[in-house]
């Protein structure tokens, strides 16, 4: 009996282990209800399954790190309160959250998208100004992209802006035009 107990208590641990372990990616969008889920995957977004790059966003007016369209970065940002922005979000940040800033080029004009794992609130700027979004949608099911935005950008090097993550990482993932 008392084998049996230790058993019990020991597989009790193991699942509470496991549990903590797998909250990070709940909270990040995991749905549990997934697992075993196949992805119906666009064109565009099939990178997203890549390895993401680690890259730390700029807190300031210092160079963004840059990160490669058509590569998931895995960024981490700051405390809102550490950062200076390059421009007001109209969206007033939440206590308790997160942002930052990465760079990314663009060798030609088109449609370009930006796919976040979480809820952070995205701009892209150039010149100091936030551009228009064209449309926002989520991701595929059970993809763990949680939104899309679409841009309408010339050639040029941007400032993307994450604020209001309550998350202190974000993958993302520049689309680059589709041929």
């Amino acid at each position: 009996m008392a084998r049996e107990k230790g058993m019990v208590m020991r597989g009790v641990v193991l699942a509470m282990v496991v549990m903590t372990l797998a909250a990070p990616a709940w909270a990040q969008g995991a749905d549990p209800s997934c697992k075993g889920v196949a992805v119906e995957w666009p064109a565009d977004l099939k990178a997203w399954r890549l390895a993401a790059v680690p890259v730390t966003a700029a807190t300031g007016s210092a160079a963004a790190p840059s990160i490669a369209p058509g590569s998931p970065a895995r960024v981490t940002l700051a405390p809102k309160e550490g950062v200076a922005l390059a421009v007001n979000p109209p969206k007033p940040a939440a206590d308790k959250t997160y942002a930052g800033t990465v760079s990314f080029t663009v060798p030609m004009a088109g449609p370009y998208r930006v796919a976040l794992d979480g809820t952070a609130w995205v701009d892209v700027v150039m010149d100091g100004k936030s551009l228009d979004s064209t449309s926002h949608k989520h991701g595929p099911n059970c993809s763990g992209i949680h939104k899309v935005v679409d841009f309408g950008l010339a050639a040029g090097t941007y400032v993307l802006q994450l604020s209001n993550s309550p998350a202190a990482t974000v993958t993302v993932l520049v689309v680059p035009p589709q041929n």
